[in-house]
C-alpha cells in the first residue's frame, strides 16, 4: 500500500525524529505553523497509514515516536524547511526590481506543493533573515508580498547570502539567463577596464566587484561597458580616499580601549595590556571598515560554528560589537562578530596564562602503594616536564610534614587539608580531566572545580508561570532569590543589571542568559525562570531566562557548560517544549 503522506506530515515526523524528548502539541503547532487541533488530526492520519511505527500521544506531556518510520520517504522531492525559505527569498528578491514585484502566498504554496499556512510559517524565518540586512517584507492588498528597499540594501543582501556557506544559495540563483550566459565575457570586460585604469585589486576585491556588477547588470538594462567603466571610476575614487584616511586609527584604538574597560567591568577579565590583541584587532577592524565602505563581501568564519565551539568568546565579542558600532558608526554582522570572538578568545587565553616561566613545586600524597605513586609521578613529569618539580611522594599520615616544606600546591589521591596550601585531588589512574585540573593550576594559579552541569540546578531556583512586564523586574526577582538562598552577594546582584546595560544577554529563540561579574559567588548555581507570556527584552521577545551564578575562574569546563546550554535551546521548538512542559525533573533530564 502506497502512503499518502503530505509535506506537513513529513515535517511533523522529521521534527519528532530530531528530538530526544517528547514535544508538546503547542510546540509542534508553533514550529509547523498551524493550530494544535490540526496537529492532532495530522497525527491521527499518519497513524492510520503507518504499519511499522506510530506517533504516541502522552497526555499532558506531548508526542513521541515509537517503532520504525523507514516506510516514509523523508527525502522525497518535496521542499524541506530550509529549501522553502531559500526559495521564497530568491523569489521576492529577484522580483524586487520588476514592474510586477509581488507574488501571492497561494502561488508560492502551489509551486512548493505545501499549504498556505506552511508558507506563512516559512515567512517568519524569511523575515528574520532579511531583517539582518535591514530589508522588510511588505504585503500589498490582494497582490501578495514584496520587498521595497533601496538597491544598495538588496545588492548587499544578495551578494552576502550568495557567499555564505550555511545555505544553498548561489549567485546564479539571482542572475537572469542572459547574464549567466555572458558571465565570462563580462569578467573579461572588467579585467580590460581595470588594466586600462592601472588598478590592481586583491582577489577578494575582484570577486566582490565582479559579483556586484553581475547582479546590477542582471537587475537593470544598462550598457555593459559604460556601466562597468563608471563603476570602476567610482570604486577607484572611493578606494583612494579610504586608503589615504588615517583619522580612523585613533577612533579604532580608543574603541578597543573602551571595549577592554567594559569587558573588565562586565567579566573582571583584564586584557587592556595585551599589545598583541590591540594590534591584531586594530588591523581586523580597520580592514572591516574598508570592506564595509567599499561594499566588499566575502565568506568569513561561520558564526554558528564559533557560537557552539567558543560560546563565551562569542558573547564577549557582542560587547565589542556594541562599542565598535557606536564609535565607528558601522553595522557589524554576526559572522564578523565571530571573527572578533577569535581575537578575544586568544587574548583571554593569554591573560589566564600568566605563569609561563615559573616552575611549580609539589608533593604527591598517595595511599595506593609505591607502584601507583611512581606511575603518577612518571606521568606528571612526562606531561609537564620543566613546569613541575615533584619534591616527594609521601603517605597521608605524614601530611603534617608538608607544612614545613615550600610547595606551591599538593596533589593527593585522598581528601586532605594542609592549611593554606591548595590541594588537587586525583584518582590513582590519573584521568584526562585531572591532568587538565593540574594544567589549569599551573596556568592560572587557581584550583578549578570539575562540575556536572546537573549539580548546578536547584528545584528552589526553578521558577515557572512568572508574570512580569519588564526585564528589570525579572532580573531583580531571580537575583534576589539567589541572594536570599546565600549563593551570591548584593554586589553580584547589581552586576546583572550593569552587564545588561553593556550588551543584551539574549541569544535568540526567546532565551536570555543574564550573568554578572563583580561581586561574590558563594556556591555555583544556575537559576531558571519561565514566563507565563513572553516579554520584550531589548532585541526580541524572551520567555526563558537562564540566570548564571558561576565563578568562571574556578570551573574547569565553563565553556562546555555554556555550550551544553546553547545546544538545549538552539531552536524555537525546543524552547517552547521546555516552557510548556515546565517541570524541574524534565528540565534537568535534558542534560543527561
Amino acid at each position: 500500500m502506497s502512503l499518502n503522506i503530505t509535506a506537513r506530515q513529513i515535517n511533523i515526523i522529521k521534527i519528532l525524529l530530531n528530538s530526544k524528548d517528547t514535544i508538546s502539541g503547542i510546540a509542534l503547532s508553533q514550529e509547523i505553523g498551524c493550530s494544535s487541533k490540526t496537529i492532532q488530526n495530522e497525527i491521527k492520519d499518519i497513524n492510520k497509514q503507518l504499519r511499522n511505527g506510530k506517533i504516541l500521544s502522552i497526555r499532558g506531556v506531548g508526542y513521541k515516536l515509537e517503532g520504525s518510520f523507514d516506510e516514509v520517504n523523508l527525502n522525497s522531492n518535496l521542499y524541506d524547511d530550509v529549501d522553502r525559505v531559500e526559495y521564497i527569498i530568491r523569489k521576492i528578491l529577484t522580483l524586487s526590481n520588476e514592474e510586477k514585484n509581488t507574488i501571492k502566498l497561494e502561488d508560492l504554496a502551489d509551486s512548493m506543493y505545501v499549504s498556505v499556512s506552511t508558507v506563512k510559517n516559512d515567512l517568519k524565518e524569511v523575515k528574520r533573515i532579511l531583517e539582518k540586512y535591514s530589508i522588510s517584507v511588505k504585503s500589498k492588498h490582494k497582490q501578495g508580498i514584496c520587498v521595497l528597499e533601496s538597491e544598495d540594501k538588496i545588492l548587499n543582501c544578495i551578494v552576502d547570502l550568495s557567499n555564505k556557506r550555511d545555505n544553498q544559495l548561489s549567485l546564479n540563483d539571482f542572475l537572469n539567463d542572459d547574464i549567466k550566459e555572458r558571465k565570462l565575457l563580462i569578467k573579461k570586460l572588467l579585467l580590460d577596464i581595470l588594466n586600462e585604469n592601472g588598478l590592481v585589486l586583491t582577489d577578494i576585491e575582484f570577486k566582490s566587484v565582479l559579483n556586484n556588477i553581475l547582479v546590477m547588470l542582471s537587475r537593470h538594462k544598462y550598457n555593459e561597458k559604460e556601466f562597468i567603466e563608471n563603476y570602476i571610476e567610482n570604486y577607484r575614487s572611493k578606494r583612494s580616499s579610504i586608503l589615504e584616511n588615517e583619522q580612523n586609527k585613533e577612533i579604532i584604538i580608543n574603541s578597543i580601549k573602551t571595549f577592554c574597560k567594559n569587558l573588565k567591568l562586565a567579566t573582571s577579565i583584564d586584557i587592556s595590556n595585551d599589545k598583541v590583541f590591540e594590534e591584531f584587532l586594530y588591523k581586523h577592524i580597520s580592514s572591516l571598515c574598508k570592506k564595509i565602505k567599499l561594499g566588499i563581501n566575502q565568506s568569513p568564519i561561520m558564526a554558528q560554528d564559533i557560537k557552539i565551539k567558543y560560546p563565551f568568546a562569542f558573547e564577549l565579542a557582542n560587547i565589542a560589537k556594541k562599542t565598535i558600532e557606536k564609535d565607528l558608526k558601522i553595522e557589524i554582522n554576526e559572522d564578523e562578530v565571530a571573527n572578533i570572538a577569535l581575537h578575544i578568545g586568544g587574548a583571554v587565553e593569554r591573560a589566564s596564562y600568566n605563569n609561563k616561566d615559573k616552575v611549580f613545586k609539589t608533593i604527591i600524597v598517595c595511599t595506593s602503594g609505591i607502584g601507583t605513586s611512581m606511575l603518577i609521578k612518571a606521568k606528571l613529569e612526562n606531561i609537564f616536564k620543566e613546569k613541575l618539580e615533584i619534591l616527594k611522594i609521601i603517605p597521608s599520615y605524614l601530611v603534617e610534614y608538608i607544612k614545613v616544606i615550600d610547595v606551591d600546591f599538593v596533589i593527593s589521591t585522598v581528601p586532605i587539608e594542609v592549611g593554606d596550601v591548595p590541594v588537587i585531588n586525583i584518582s590513582p589512574i590519573l584521568s584526562e580531566k585531572e591532568i587538565r585540573l593540574i594544567e589549569k593550576y599551573i596556568e592560572t594559579g587557581n584550583i578549578y572545580l570539575d562540575l556536572d552541569i546537573k549539580s548546578l540546578f536547584d528545584s528552589e531556583l526553578f521558577f515557572t508561570d512568572l508574570v512580569f512586564k519588564r526585564k528589570e523586574e525579572v532580573i531583580d526577582f531571580m537575583a534576589s532569590k539567589l541572594v536570599q538562598k546565600g549563593y551570591i552577594d548584593e554586589d553580584m546582584k547589581k552586576s546583572y543589571f550593569e552587564r545588561e546595560k553593556i550588551a543584551t544577554t539574549e541569544i535568540g529563540n526567546m532565551v536570555t542568559i543574564p550573568h554578572g561579574a563583580i561581586g561574590k559567588i558563594f556556591d555555583n548555581k544556575i537559576a531558571i525562570g519561565i514566563l507565563k507570556k513572553p516579554i520584550s527584552w531589548e532585541i526580541s521577545d524572551v520567555r526563558l531566562i537562564i540566570m548564571l551564578a558561576l565563578d568562571k575562574d574556578k570551573i574547569l569546563d565553563y565553556e562546555v557548560i555554556f555550550s551544553k546550554i546553547y545546544k538545549r535551546v538552539d531552536s524555537i521548538a525546543k524552547v517552547i517544549s521546555i516552557c510548556e512542559n515546565s517541570s524541574f525533573e524534565k528540565f534537568v533530564n535534558l542534560f543527561n
